[in-house]
């Protein structure tokens, strides 16, 4: 479980004011439930130097009812659940006709799966299988679709990026990235990458050009 540290979420607080809809109790309170959605309201309140629960009962329920939290979910651990590859694919298109084309088949598919098959994409390949967490449309300096997914291997993700994708979506060209750590986490530095990667810089020879890179890596975290 998470462990909140309030003097670090009330200087987070301190910066998002001056924008933010929300005033500073709100703020703390919605920060505080991003890095630990399981805590009571009498325990956030005791952190929050409140008279009692019912006030982080009263805000969290304005912010639900403002659709300011959309629900409560959790996060697993993915390699323990066997799909301990995390992958990025940058999708591209020749031109803008094309990519127009390709967003029409991807809609079309994902309604007909969806209404077949359920809401979470799962895609079984030779040795195992893919399953998609996240399909950005992005549009700026270059038009490209994002995907964001999790396989039981590097293989099996680049079976999916290569062959799968690539066969399904005629013309699309295709980048395969393996996320190997994040430094920044759904918002919240990671102490523990940051730490393993700080120790791995702190080695002697870690800056050896592509042997340092490779060791990099294979860094455990």
């Amino acid at each position: 479980m998470s462990t909140i540290d309030i003097d670090r979420i009330k200087k987070i607080v301190q910066i998002l004011s001056d924008t933010s809809h929300l005033d500073e109790t709100e703020l703390s309170i919605l920060l505080s439930l991003m890095k630990n959605s399981k805590i009571t309201n009498g325990e956030l309140a005791k952190m929050l130097d409140y008279k009692d629960g019912n006030s982080v009962a009263y805000h969290t329920k304005i912010m639900q009812k403002e659709g300011v939290i959309g629900r409560y979910t959790l996060i697993p651990n993915w390699k323990r659940v066997g799909l301990g590859t995390e992958f990025i694919v940058l999708a591209e298109a020749e031109n803008e006709e094309q990519l127009l084309e390709i967003e029409k088949s991807h809609v079309i598919m994902a309604d007909e799966y969806a209404s077949k098959v359920g809401d979470i994409v799962a895609t079984p390949t030779i040795s195992g299988c893919v399953v998609l967490q996240d399909v950005y449309h992005c549009f700026g300096d270059k038009a490209m679709a994002v995907i964001v997914g999790r396989a039981t291997s590097d293989q099996d993700a680049a079976v999916y990026a290569k062959n799968y994708l690539v066969s399904r979506y005629p013309g699309i060209k295709i980048s395969l990235l393996i996320s190997k750590y994040k430094t920044i986490s759904d918002f919240f530095i990671d102490e523990h990458a940051i730490k393993k990667v700080k120790g791995f810089f702190q080695i002697d020879g870690a800056d050896n050009g592509a042997d340092g890179l490779e060791e990099l890596k294979e860094l455990p975290l």
